[in-house]
């Protein structure tokens, strides 16, 4: 573990594997920067410490909505070429 490590509350270990939202990410092969942070706030809703549960569902309500926008805006650039 990294000294003064302030990331600890994203990290578990499962049957000798550490996981984290990145390993998870990388294991699903998510490369959207959006849908990480989705998968980091879901995962680790209402336990990072400076944030309440509701807080986090709606930060990933939000980051969904966008994600959201971001496709739609893509297939909308796509049309048009």
């Amino acid at each position: 573990m990294i000294e003064g490590d302030k990331g600890t509350h994203y990290r578990k270990e499962y049957k000798g594997v550490k996981l984290d939202p990145a390993r998870i990410c990388k294991i699903y092969d998510i490369r959207n920067m959006v849908q990480a942070s989705i998968v980091k706030k879901t995962l680790c809703a209402g336990c990072r410490g400076h944030k309440d549960l509701l807080s986090d569902i709606d930060d990933v309500i939000c980051g969904a909505q966008r994600w959201k926008e971001m496709v739609i805006e893509d297939m909308e650039i796509e049309n048009e070429n």
